[in-house]
């Protein structure tokens, strides 16, 4: 029988570990596997630029292996065969998923963005939490060019609620807003922050000139950002903390949870938000709700 030849993403996987550009399964703490504590993050181009800040960030949490496997231009439906074998063979503690829209792949094609993404996304869940996973949805930030509600969701901040709250163990990260207006509104700057590279007027540009990613610099997809980007460092230090608060602290040799397991860092929210079947969580400062309209881009 003549082998299987690989898919597209088969070959997009190729192509990307080549390149060093896919991360994969990594030990920080040097303690085999973490103690049974372990976080996998799969996504897009967002989750892909903000990966470095976020393995770090979960990294000084101690104690927790790592898998991280991100591609811009991805959608849920790329990964879900990755997410079914990682659960079954390597059952990860927390599984944190960051997708903000993409038509591009082949298991896209003649597909309504959002619907996909909810039925993906609902077997997702449903695969990881029956493995014991908990899951974590996370909020991207708008476009430029996607309209703003009063309220501030997109259609996918909604299915990722809606998901949150049907199926047990899983919950929302606002990580979005980490890089928006109060009220969720798309900016190119913010003020900085505390070890942010700051512009003459306190500062900080968040977006990149192409109005979805977070290079400052305009960049070729899936090209690491020469320049600081505050916008990936927020945005990976925010799933970061929600990842570690959902695991809980790293325990010490004496049995005593070190301190630092208690404090956030750099404002970002320490917790992520859970959606029960009683009341829908409110968000941090600001509450928004209502829609934003959604559009895909290739290389997201």
């Amino acid at each position: 029988m003549a082998a299987r030849r690989p898919g597209p993403i088969g070959w997009l996987f190729i192509g990307a570990v080549l390149l060093g550009l896919v991360a994969v399964v990594s030990r920080p703490d040097g303690g085999g596997d973490g103690g049974g504590r372990k976080v996998a993050l799969w996504g897009d181009s967002l989750a892909w630029e903000a990966q470095g800040s976020f393995k770090a960030a979960v990294t000084a949490a101690g104690g927790t292996s790592l898998l991280v496997h991100t591609y811009g231009g991805t959608a849920p439906c790329d990964w879900l065969d990755d997410m079914r074998k990682q659960s079954r063979k390597w059952h990860p503690t927390v599984a944190v998923l960051s997708f903000s829209g993409n038509t591009g792949s082949r298991c896209m094609k003649n597909r309504d963005l959002v619907e996909a993404y909810r039925e993906d996304v609902t077997k997702a869940v449903a695969r990881l939490t029956r493995g014991g996973s908990h899951v974590l949805l996370v909020e991207a930030p708008p476009r430029l060019d996607q309209q703003v509600s009063d309220g501030g969701f997109t259609p996918l901040d909604q299915v990722w609620r809606d998901i949150a709250h049907d199926l047990p163990d899983t919950s929302v990260v606002p990580a979005g807003s980490e890089v928006t207006l109060p009220d969720g509104r798309f900016t190119w700057t913010l003020p900085c922050r505390p070890g942010e590279q700051c512009g003459p007027d306190g500062m900080v540009t968040v977006r990149s000139p192409d109005g979805v990613h977070f290079c400052p610099r305009q960049m070729a997809p899936v090209t690491p950002c020469p320049l600081p980007s505050a916008g990936a460092d927020r945005y990976g230090r925010a799933m970061a903390a929600a990842a570690v608060a959902a695991i809980g602290p790293a325990p010490s040799p004496s049995g005593t949870p070190p301190a630092s397991a208690h404090r956030s860092t750099l404002g970002v929210p320490s917790r992520p938000v859970r959606v029960t079947r009683l009341r829908p969580a409110p968000r941090r400062a600001g509450t928004r709700r209502g829609h934003r309209s959604a559009r895909a881009t290739a290389d997201g």
